[in-house]
């Protein structure tokens, strides 16, 4: 057996992580956090397979138990760098340095924040319409942006709750046109231009946003805020030259490999335009079991 790294422990890591483990690999994965990754966070998934509707803290769970059951070795470290040299990949952390023959990375993306919003997430505030708009079926909701996600997200959420309001911090919506045209469309939908988000309230939910616009500030009863200001993937770790990404997002083939031979991508960090767990979980299971075959065959021929 010849040992896998994992960095990330979401969705897409621990799928990566049972794969290779069964594929009788060892596994050791990094992540300073828990396991699990945001969707511990998320109070309710409903759009998972095989669950009605299940806390995000107990699926991140079932996930991380069924990789531990099969061994998986978990470091609590902070990945600083990934480099690669004759002996393999180098994976240096705040506390020590590791070599591996193969690696997946599975670190997600940031979500662009609004600094206001901390202790509401999980409480109304959410960075995923389809995630969680239908918690806010009926009810009045709140989207910041004027970018592709945020027309996207508001249009989404259109078809679900009773009023959406869309603060664009500019004059106008910088998205595809025909999606503007259908979300300008709505009965709905509120597009508030030249406008800030200045305070998110509430005593233990969100209940309401105070916005800045026209040089004045009005309240607007909301019961969810969705931040769409864009994400970044969490790549910039990795310092290996061929490393082909597009706007920091990982570029991978149907193997979910890289440009690099040996280096394994998987979930929001790759160039794959759906980000949910369900996808997160396919590449998952594809990177897991290539990247243990290939540690396989470097073993076999050293």
């Amino acid at each position: 057996m010849k040992k896998i790294a994992v960095i990330g422990g979401g969705a897409a890591g621990l799928t990566a992580a049972v794969y290779a483990l069964r594929a009788n690999s060892e596994v050791v994965l990094f992540e300073q956090f828990g396991l699990g990754g945001l969707i511990a966070n998320i109070d309710k998934i409903e759009n998972f397979p095989s669950y009605q509707s299940v806390e995000g803290w107990r699926l991140a769970n079932d996930m991380a138990n069924q990789a531990k059951k099969l061994g998986l070795e978990v470091v609590r470290q902070r990945v600083l760098s990934l480099t690669k040299n004759d002996d393999g990949f180098v994976i240096k952390t705040d506390k020590d340095e590791y070599v591996f023959p193969g690696v997946v990375v599975s670190t997600g993306t940031a979500h662009n924040k609004l600094g206001i919003e901390d202790a509401y997430v999980g409480k109304g505030v959410s960075y995923c319409a389809t995630c969680d708009g239908n918690f806010y079926k009926g009810q009045p909701v709140a989207v910041v942006g004027g970018g592709n996600q945020a027309v996207r997200e508001a249009l989404y959420l259109s078809d679900i709750c009773s009023e959406v309001y869309l603060f664009v911090p500019s004059s106008h919506l910088n998205a595809e046109e025909i999606n503007v045209r259908v979300l300008e469309s709505k009965q709905n939908v509120k597009i508030v231009f030249d406008s800030s988000v200045a305070k998110i309230y509430g005593e233990e939910f969100v209940s309401g946003v105070s916005v800045f616009c026209g040089g004045e500030t009005f309240d607007y009863a909301v019961n969810g805020v969705f931040v769409a200001i864009g994400a970044l993937p969490v790549s910039d770790f990795i310092q290996i030259d061929g490393l082909n990404k597009e706007k920091g997002y990982l570029v991978v083939g149907a193997k979910c490999e890289t440009s690099v031979n040996g280096l394994f991508a998987a979930g929001d960090v790759t160039q794959g335009s759906l980000k949910q767990i369900v996808t997160a979980c396919a590449d998952g299971a594809k990177a897991g079991s290539f990247a243990a075959a290939y540690a396989a065959m470097v073993t076999k021929n050293k």
